[in-house]
């Protein structure tokens, strides 16, 4: 009897916490173990929260205090035997990749297995070197790009002239969710809410902002703005100088933000630009509505306008606040938007985006060759 060849995958993340990457880089792990592959994680920081499926290889944890060039260079060496070592048949690549020399190395020299970029945001300075002859040669060799929106791919093709692109959505683990999202109560008054990290791309002043000019106050209704991030204390502060301070909650990070999205009103996402924003899938996963700028890219390939939440003019406040102000009084509306929420999401559910990870590889499900 021949032997079947097991294939093996190497997802290469900044860490296994916090971020949106991070969780489909974690849950994906446990769709290819699944289905019979062998999935290694490998990570830069030493910051472990989400479960994963697969071997943790942690480079985190051989960085020392100094963080100086010896220890970067150990880092990067260990780094190089791990994927030699390894042999791997794919690896996918979840990072930020910001600095052009290290990345032209680790992608030209040091991936010598067929590799896939993911690109997350349509802000794509992340991603590309500033010019546009660097950026279009730098991902050359790669087996493909894989971006999380129709948008964000049609950029990297007419801006980079790259032609291998294919989007695949970010998953949800649909069942998982349902189960953690009854955990707890987490407050006894209706409350709408914004999650994410705390950075200037989010506006989170905007839903301040929208959230003031409401009735949603005389209503008995809060604001709970979870994340963390460089923009809170202004964001504080803000709250303070509008005289909010017990109308608007600042809530850390939270491992279960599940029961958050179920018993929340509505969940509004006010971004500069995104990517695909798991906030909007997550919360309609949890049965809540979402009111959202129409902003590059993702929310206008997630809201079905007036049919599971409201896509507002990008970066129109007073739209914002109109839109917030309409599902606060409009009663049959939010109902109906709400009966939609959990069906719309469906089509993102982990074994059919898994399934098309597969396909776009070209690994037969469970190895049946």
């Amino acid at each position: 009897m021949i032997k079947q060849h097991r294939f093996k995958i190497a997802l290469v993340g900044e860490m296994l916490s916090r971020g949106g990457a991070e969780k489909v880089q974690a849950g994906l792990s446990f769709f290819f173990e699944a289905k019979g592959i062998e999935v290694h994680h490998i990570i830069v920081q030493d910051v472990v929260t989400y479960e994963y499926a697969g071997t943790l290889f942690n480079m985190g944890k051989l960085k020392d205090e100094s963080n100086g060039i010896s220890n970067k260079w150990y880092r990067f060496q260990a780094f190089k035997n791990y994927l030699k070592k390894q042999h791997f048949d794919f690896i996918i690549d979840f990072r930020v990749k910001n600095k052009f020399l290290q990345e032209y190395y680790i992608a030209n020299f040091l991936y010598t297995s067929p590799y896939v970029m993911s690109i997350r945001s349509f802000d794509t300075r992340y991603y590309f070197p500033k010019n546009n002859y660097l950026a279009g040669i730098i991902y050359k060799k790669a087996y493909g790009i894989i971006t999380v929106s129709k948008a964000l791919e049609e950029k990297i093709k007419s801006t980079y002239n790259y032609k291998n692109v294919k989007t695949i959505y970010n998953p949800l683990r649909l069942e998982s969710i349902s189960a953690a999202a009854t955990a707890f109560k987490p407050f006894d008054f209706p409350y709408i809410l914004g999650m994410g990290r705390m950075h200037p791309v989010k506006q989170f002043d905007h839903m301040i902002h929208a959230f003031s000019r409401t009735s949603a106050i005389d209503k008995g209704y809060k604001l709970i703005l979870m994340g963390d991030g460089d923009s809170k204390s202004d964001l504080q502060d803000l709250v303070q100088k509008k005289g909010m301070e017990n109308n608007v909650v600042f809530l850390n990070y939270q491992e279960n933000p599940f029961p958050y999205f179920s018993n929340a009103f509505l969940t509004v996402l006010t971004s500069i630009n995104e990517g695909f924003p798991n906030v909007l899938i997550e919360s309609l996963a949890c049965g809540t509505p979402v009111v959202a700028y129409d902003c590059e890219s993702g929310p206008g390939e997630i809201i079905e306008h007036k049919e599971n939440g409201l896509l507002v003019e990008n970066q129109n406040l007073d739209e914002m606040t109109s839109a917030i102000e309409t599902l606060i009084h409009d009663k049959q509306l939010y109902d109906e938007l709400k009966s939609n929420t959990v069906n719309s999401v469906e089509k993102f559910n982990f074994e059919s985006i898994g399934m098309q990870w597969l396909d776009y590889l070209k690994i037969p499900v469970n190895n049946e060759l």
